[in-house]
């Protein structure tokens, strides 16, 4: 042993592989990144406004037309039952939410009535399908928001044995206050007037005039997405 021990041949081999592994620990000790304690972060608070959304609604629906022909002219109202499908995407910009919406609704039947100079006439609106940007204020879990954009409606009038469907662009505007039940679910009473139909045209060889606009106020609910 005693041998061994004098032998540098054995020692100075053994020497050196013991200090260039001290040496090579340390170096990659010093590499490693010091240990730091995980740090959980609670993820985002999840917009009760913000994003796509897809709802249905009903409620009232008044389309009143005057038809004027012969110098007399007749208001011929109808209320009915509506409903419809609506869908849209918001974004919060600041204080505010800003919005595009489409919506597709059944206004009702038609309405028949005795014109002075034309005898009896049917008039109404049955559908109507609109496109609008809305702007609401949010306050806590409720909205307050006001509409504004075009819709194109259909309105039909028979008078003097003639009758006419069409289908006009006219402008829409409303208001309404939306509720977020839920995260994900909204409910909201919507008021909107349209505008229908301005023309002038012939019935079996009289010229009337028919000016048409549609009111309904309506129950929605909504998911958000």
């Amino acid at each position: 042993m005693r041998r061994i021990l004098r032998s540098h041949w054995v020692l100075e081999p053994l020497i050196l592989c013991a200090v260039l592994f001290v040496l090579i620990s340390g170096a990659y000790a010093a590499d490693l990144d010091p240990y730091q304690e995980p740090v959980f972060q609670s993820p985002a608070p999840h917009s009760l406004w913000a994003g796509p959304y897809l709802g249905f609604e009903t409620g009232i629906s008044q389309t009143a037309t005057d038809v004027k022909s012969g110098g007399r002219s007749k208001d011929l109202s109808r209320v009915d039952a509506a409903f419809g499908l609506f869908g849209g995407y918001n974004w919060e910009v600041s204080r505010f939410v800003l919005g595009v919406e489409a919506g597709a609704t059944y206004l009702g039947g038609r309405e028949k009535g005795r014109h002075p100079t034309l005898g009896t006439v049917e008039t109404g609106a049955k559908w109507s399908v609109n496109a609008k940007a809305r702007a609401g204020l949010p306050i806590n879990n409720f909205m307050p928001y006001l509409s504004l954009g075009i819709a194109a409606t259909e309105h039909s009038l028979k008078a003097n044995g003639t009758e006419r469907n069409s289908v006009s662009i006219g402008p829409v505007f409303g208001g309404g206050l939306e509720v977020a039940v839920t995260d994900e679910w909204h409910l909201r009473a919507d008021y909107s007037v349209t505008g229908i139909i301005d023309d002038t045209a012939r019935y079996g060889g009289a010229s009337v005039k028919r000016t048409s606009a549609n009111h309904r106020l309506m129950i929605g609910v909504s998911r958000s997405f």
